[in-house]
């Protein structure tokens, strides 16, 4: 039987990120913090009861009023953010090398033409441009990680497990959906509102996320080395806290990444060496039956057909333990493994918008100078005065654009790190726990298999004995 390895967790992951992303707010201008693990934050939030305790003081006539008015009403409910809720239904056109899938999109958002879409229709390809349009367009977000799109292990290529595929694409719609800046984005709203097939327009390499990352390659890598290239964050020469937790957490997912890989090539072993078991004791079941078929002795016959049956058995459930094994363990640990990626990625996009918004204000300030050089001047022509001022205009809004990114990337990152450490926590238990409930679960089938064997063995030698005794009589 198959065990929902994500049951129980699944149900508590929505809830809980849903607090997380509204106790940090990333649009809250209330909420902004410079450090958010630092220790600024602490001092910022003091502040801010010094500077209300002394307006206290000094209106206390206004502030009585505002409270009489507050106790005579009774509490307000805090207003509820927009809802958006994708159910997964089933995978549809198996005979097609991209699997598609059907769900159903609830939503409140203010912006979507209905309030229930039925019957949506998307294959992997189009899930894949939907992840990729998201990642270049929020380099500062952490996007979840999508899950594979094909259900055949390479391990165990028989084994085919749709449900699991459908419930990480579950998993990752949900965890889209309660993000609160992937939840507003616009191509998202085509990918369910789209009659056709979904194709958003990517950014180009040159902005934020593309291919222009400000990243070193690690020592021992590149051409010479027979490897790509790989990325690590640039380190600050005075780190702030929160720069030194987002260093660490650098490290952190290196290291994971690395035993990762490790554990999933060791994984891929177990599953191959139990499949041939596997074999093995299916053809030792075979030749069992076949000797039991054409033996005389009919006791005999019996008993060895039955142990035959047995080791048939036996067989199967080692190949469920090796499709198990192969295919959602491997799942998983490829998809973090990815994911690991991505938040390397995600701290490097981090240091490149901080240096955009330090160029972007240095061009404004150019401009700026620029135009008082051209008031000063009195032999420049009104042709010559536009274009300066129109340059200026859209060197104020490039930095005007630059630094709200740059104020809320840490906010938004700190709350994105957090909701990853849950998720990564929450996955792999559940994950150990559903191959450990199914590996219980078959090996008492094996011994209730080889039960049942032995009771018929001694079934059959008392009635071999009582017969014996009858004929002596």
């Amino acid at each position: 039987d198959e065990i929902d390895p994500y049951r129980a967790h699944s149900q508590q992951t929505d809830s809980s990120q849903q607090a997380l992303y509204d106790s940090i707010d990333p649009f809250s201008e209330a909420s902004q913090v410079a450090e958010p693990w630092g220790e600024q934050a602490t001092d910022t939030a003091c502040a801010d009861r010094d500077d209300s305790e002394s307006e206290d003081n000094a209106e206390p006539e206004s502030q009585s009023s505002s409270v009489q008015h507050q106790t005579s009403n009774p509490a307000q409910p805090v207003p509820q953010l927009p809802v958006l809720r994708f159910t997964v239904g089933q995978m549809v056109d198996r005979s097609k090398r991209t699997p598609g899938f059907t769900f159903e999109v609830m939503t409140t958002i203010p912006s979507y033409k209905g309030r229930k879409y039925t019957g949506v229709e998307r294959n992997q390809i189009e899930f894949e441009r939907l992840e990729a349009h998201l990642r270049s367009t929020y380099p500062e977000c952490l996007v979840p990680t999508l899950g594979p799109g094909t259900t055949t292990s390479k391990y165990v290529p028989d084994y085919q497990n749709d449900r699991l595929v459908v419930l990480l694409l579950q998993q990752w719609l949900n965890r889209v959906s309660v993000h609160p800046i992937l939840r507003q984005d616009y191509e998202l709203r085509q990918f369910v509102e789209a009659p056709f097939a979904f194709n958003p327009a990517l950014t180009s390499s040159s902005a934020v996320g593309g291919s222009a990352l400000s990243i070193a390659p690690q020592q021992g890598s590149g051409f010479f080395s027979w490897g790509k290239p790989k990325q690590r964050v640039v380190r600050s020469a005075n780190p702030s806290p929160f720069d030194q937790q987002l260093e660490t957490t650098a490290d952190n997912m290196d290291a994971f990444q690395k035993n990762l890989s490790d554990t999933r090539r060791w994984h891929g072993r177990q599953a191959r060496t139990r499949a041939r078991l596997a074999i093995d004791l299916k053809d030792v079941g075979t030749k069992l039956v076949s000797v039991g078929v054409i033996e005389h002795n009919s006791g005999l016959g019996r008993s060895m057909k039955r142990l035959g049956k047995c080791f048939l058995h036996v067989g199967a459930c080692a190949q469920t333990q090796s499709n198990l094994e192969g295919s959602r363990a491997i799942a998983v640990q490829d998809m973090y493994t990815v994911a690991c990626d991505n938040v390397q990625k995600t701290l490097s996009n981090r240091q490149l918008i901080f240096t955009e918004h330090q160029v972007s204000e240095r061009q404004l300030e150019r401009k700026r100078q620029s135009v008082a050089v051209l008031r000063a001047s009195a032999t420049i022509s009104p042709d010559q005065v536009q274009e300066t001022l129109a340059e200026f205009n859209v060197a104020k809004t490039d930095a005007d654009s630059k630094r709200q990114r740059a104020e809320r990337v840490d906010k938004v990152l700190a709350a994105d790190l957090q909701a990853f450490e849950a998720n990564r926590e929450g996955d792999f238990r559940a994950l150990f726990s559903a191959l450990g409930r199914d590996q219980l679960h078959i090996e008492r089938q094996v011994l209730g298999e080889f039960k049942a064997v032995l009771d018929f063995v001694r079934h059959a030698n008392d009635s071999s004995s009582s017969s014996t005794t009858s004929l002596a009589k």
